[in-house]
């Protein structure tokens, strides 16, 4: 986290860790892999559907699971931030 805080207002911006970052590109690359694997063991054939699968899955890992971790983390770190602060929340 970053930011500044002064006596009236703050402003904090959260990212994601480096490594944190790096492990959510790896799961993202799954499905990937899993459709350039297919071919080189000759298991079978490529069907279409299976493109929409893994387009699919690549959908849902970004848009579902790092989206909620990262909502989740976020929230954790800014109520810690505040706890420690010793100040309230202002609703925009």
């Amino acid at each position: 986290m970053h930011g500044q805080i002064n006596s009236i207002d703050g402003a904090v911006k959260v990212e994601i860790h480096k490594a944190f970052r790096i492990l959510l590109t790896v799961i993202l690359f799954f499905p990937i892999v899993g459709i350039v694997l297919i071919p080189i063991m000759r298991l079978q054939n490529i069907s279409p559907v299976m493109i929409f699968v893994a387009i699919g899955q690549i959908t849902m890992i970004r848009f579902l699971f790092i989206e909620l971790t990262f909502r989740y983390l976020s929230r954790e770190s800014l109520n810690k931030l505040r706890d420690v602060l010793d100040v309230d929340w202002i609703e925009n």
